[in-house]
């Protein structure tokens, strides 16, 4: 409401502006024509909040993309999570431990509690008023004279001077007593304002202010008609006795008499009659009267600009596709709105494609399924957890996509537009080019006869499969998207992957793309002696610190970034700047290790909670990547039973903290937020043994649900639930007592023994990986493989404990030194891995 009111408050005073320029620009000084025109502005300053957005604008034009990151974590990044302690939140508990750091507000409670308790006490003065002054004009007695006629003149010990309250004239017993110009001049003024209907205008403009009391040009505008409406009775007073001196001496005879209530217009107040006197002897002539037809006109003339200042654009694609119509009939521009990248959370995006004259949809790691169109006009697609629909013509008016899943709306936002494929799509040399994926990494596209090989950086090839028009898949579950230019030329490439999500990797020529893989095979030589040293790279803590006070002030020096990372900074700026702003003052800041893929990690200590840093420097010495992720306070979070969601709230937690949910139900979990009224906002689908991320508060609780949407537990973030399994045998537990074994899985240490002597040879076994673990493995193999190297022959692996995410912590001994690794096996599968610096 608030928000709406302002709104309101900024058009109509942009309104008031514009008529007020237009007066000045025209040098109107007729008082009759300005009355008129304010009068206009009042109506529609009242109806503002009411018929601002009515008019609208409507604009054809194409969807335009909208850009998605880029860039992905290193497969590193949760290594260094140190197992929490078994502190147990007690039952029945509905959200929060009893650690509490500081009071959350809310500021716009707040704000409208003020807004309510301001208008209330100046709506209850006017009542009073209204009411008074009522009670004094009934309380009054009539009087008849010739000199009277039509109008309605009363006679009332209670008013000190002639006033008008709605039509009726109020005048003190003294009014017998006067000679007769003087009586006529006052008849005549107060007849004026009768005539007029300035009470009433002058009531609305109150009620105006009350509406708008926070806005200056209210309170104006109220001030504004007063004055306009007392030149023109002063005017008509004058015409009456025909004498501007004799008329000035009555106003001022007026003034020291009257003492006028809330609601009176009196004839002469005390701080307005000597500007008034001051006009009426300076002013050579006196206004000339304006007609209704002549006020018709001048309101015609400011309406456009009411229109305008009420209006609002807004932008829509070609007609929607008729309900029934066969896809094969329908141009391809009405394609366009509909055939993008949906993002449904960080790592599930949906996308929509069109193959010949079908629609065709596949959600991040499912299969490619034919959309079918309703005569309902709405599309849908059958996914493993359920049929998804939509409809087509809705979602042509916003750049989001609402979806329909198991009876429930889910919002996904479009990160990118997929253009159709230009005429000469069956041509494969139009894909073949460099595309940059990361900052420090190259995705080579290559023609093989009759087939595309993609190559990643320093890795092996793959062949693509043809999946349509433009689309391409990596053994059939990771979706590239080549994506045109205006010239239809393919200039990106989208890759959604079931672990990064969706990256957009822009075409780069062939020397960029080759100095970017010297400096990736210079970073990958390097890697392997960092990693074995643990010793920070020169700088790396300074520029750290430099970078945290520049993203507080919110004014990062791009020029010590590399490209693509001031590309991510600049993108990220609002989001990043607001979480390091609310982690509060920086109080330490300490180096934790180097990590496999040469990022510096350091640990920092906030005000309200810490958060994690990771620092790949350049051999320019900018900073080539930056990874941040808040951790939190101490406040420890917890599990609370599905029974208690009714009475569970979202609030606004003082902390930030990224939360990792893991998947082991072994059926898709889908993952909601509770707003502050308890309703469901739905954030992703977690398939079976992959991991899901999102960056939040403290406190902020979050429903976990299986595939139909019945809840199965809701985590509440904190530091013991900052990396959480969700997993049958679990369910209903505290956090910290079903995941801690006191000794290691069966098979565990057979299988990172392995893990270890495979991807030293540089052939991992894929086949006895989940496809998270199968995909962040291909990702690091370079990076793993040269550390493996350095390292040299392994000796021996010892169990050191167990993890929150309940993945076994060992320490293998090598030759050269040693490194700490997490694994996590169920059923002769590796789940989870990664490898990190043995403290």
């Amino acid at each position: 409401m608030i928000a709406a009111l302002a709104e309101a408050a900024l058009r109509s005073f942009a309104l008031g502006g514009v008529v007020w320029i237009g007066l000045n620009l025209f040098r109107v000084r007729n008082p009759h024509v300005h009355m008129t025109a304010w009068t206009v502005v009042l109506l529609t300053s009242l109806a503002m909040p009411f018929a601002m957005h009515w008019p609208t604008l409507t604009v054809d034009r194409l969807p335009l993309s909208v850009p998605v990151l880029d860039e992905s974590w290193p497969a590193d990044f949760s290594m260094l999570e140190h197992p929490q302690p078994s502190l147990p939140i007690a039952s029945g508990a509905a959200i929060a431990p009893v650690m509490k750091r500081g009071l959350s507000i809310d500021w716009w409670m707040v704000a409208t509690a003020l807004y309510a308790g301001v208008a209330g006490l100046l709506l209850l003065r006017l009542a009073i008023g209204l009411c008074l002054t009522w009670r004094l004009a009934r309380a009054a007695k009539p009087v008849k004279s010739r000199e009277m006629i039509d109008a309605d003149v009363r006679v009332s010990r209670d008013v000190g001077g002639p006033v008008t309250f709605g039509s009726t004239i109020l005048v003190p017993p003294q009014f017998f007593g006067w000679d007769a110009k003087k009586r006529l001049a006052v008849l005549a003024h107060e007849g004026a304002h009768v005539a007029n209907c300035d009470f009433y205008v002058l009531l609305l403009a109150s009620l105006n202010r009350v509406v708008f009391w926070f806005s200056p040009f209210s309170w104006w505008q109220l001030a504004r008609l007063a004055e306009l409406a007392e030149m023109i009775s002063d005017a008509r007073a004058i015409e009456m006795i025909d004498d501007r001196l004799s008329y000035a001496e009555i106003l001022l005879d007026v003034a020291a008499s009257v003492k006028p209530r809330p609601m009176e217009l009196a004839m002469a107040r005390a701080s307005t009659v000597r500007a008034r006197v001051e006009r009426i002897i300076a002013a050579a002539s006196l206004p000339v009267a304006v007609g209704w037809r002549k006020r018709l006109w001048i309101a015609a003339a400011i309406v456009p600009v009411v229109i305008v200042s009420t209006g609002m654009i807004a932008y829509r694609t070609p007609d929607p596709v008729p309900v029934g119509t066969d896809l094969g009939e329908v141009p391809a521009e009405h394609y366009r709105p509909f055939v993008n990248f949906y993002a449904m959370g960080p790592a599930s995006v949906f996308a929509i494609f069109r193959e010949g004259d079908e629609l065709y949809g596949q959600l991040t790691g499912q299969r490619k399924l034919r959309l079918t169109v309703g005569k309902d006009g709405t599309a849908s697609y059958a996914s493993s957890f359920g049929e998804i629909t939509f409809p087509i013509d809705a979602e042509r008016r916003s750049s989001e996509l609402m979806l329909r899943m198991n009876g429930r709306d889910v919002r996904a936002a479009r990160v990118a537009e997929m253009p159709m494929a230009a005429a000469d799509a069956s041509s494969l040399d139009q894909y073949v080019g460099w595309y940059r994926i990361a900052p420090n990494r190259v995705l080579t596209v290559r023609r093989d006869g009759d087939r595309l090989q993609v190559q990643e950086s320093v890795q092996g090839g793959a062949a693509l499969l043809a999946e349509g028009a433009d689309v391409f898949s990596i053994r059939g579950r990771n979706l590239l998207i080549f994506l045109r230019d205006e010239q239809s030329r393919v200039s990106r490439v989208l890759v959604q992957n079931a672990v990064f999500g969706a990256r957009l990797a822009p075409r780069i020529d062939a020397a960029t793309a080759q100095a970017v893989e010297a400096d990736f095979a210079r970073r990958l030589a390097r890697v392997p002696d960092r990693f074995r040293e643990q010793v920070p790279a020169d700088g790396g803590k300074e520029m750290i610190l430099r970078g945290i006070e520049d993203l507080r002030h919110g004014t990062p020096n791009y020029d010590r970034m590399s490209a693509p990372l001031a590309a991510k900074v600049h993108r990220q700026l609002d989001e990043t700047r607001a979480t390091v702003v609310a982690l509060g003052a920086l109080e330490s800041i300490f180096f934790r290790g180097v990590g496999p893929g040469g990022y510096d990690i350091y640990g920092a200590k906030f005000e309200n909670g810490t958060a994690e840093f990771r620092l790949l420097i350049d051999p320019d010495g900018k900073a080539g990547d930056v990874i941040f992720r808040p951790d939190g306070n101490d406040e420890l979070g917890g599990i609370v039973s599905c029974s208690d969601e009714a009475s569970v709230r979202g609030r606004a937690g003082t902390s930030p903290i990224r939360i990792m949910v893991y998947n082991e139900m072994g059926d898709d979990i889908q993952v909601f937020n509770l707003d502050a009224d308890g309703n469901r906002r739905m954030q992703s689908v977690v398939r079976p043994n992959v991991s899901w991320a999102a960056v939040t508060t403290v406190n902020n609780p979050w429903v976990i649900a299986d595939k139909s949407g019945r809840c199965v537990e809701i985590l509440v973030p904190g530091r013991q639930t900052r990396f959480h399994n969700v997993e049958a045998a679990n369910i209903g537990t505290r956090p910290g007592r079903a995941a801690r074994r006191a000794v290691p899985i069966a098979n565990g240490e057979e299988m990172l023994r392995s893990y270890i002597e495979s991807v030293g040879k540089g052939q991992p076994e894929y086949e006895h990986m989940t496809s998270e673990v199968a995909d962040i493995t291909r990702q690091q193999l370079p990076f793993d493989q040269a550390i493996l190297t350095r390292l040299g022959a392994l000796r021996a692996v010892s169990f050191r404990g167990v993890t929150a995410l309940d993945s076994d912590i060992y320490v293998a001994q090598f030759a050269n030194g040693s490194a700490e690794w997490r694994i996590g096996v169920r059923n002769g599968t590796i789940t989870k891995i990664a490898l990190g610096p043995n403290f």
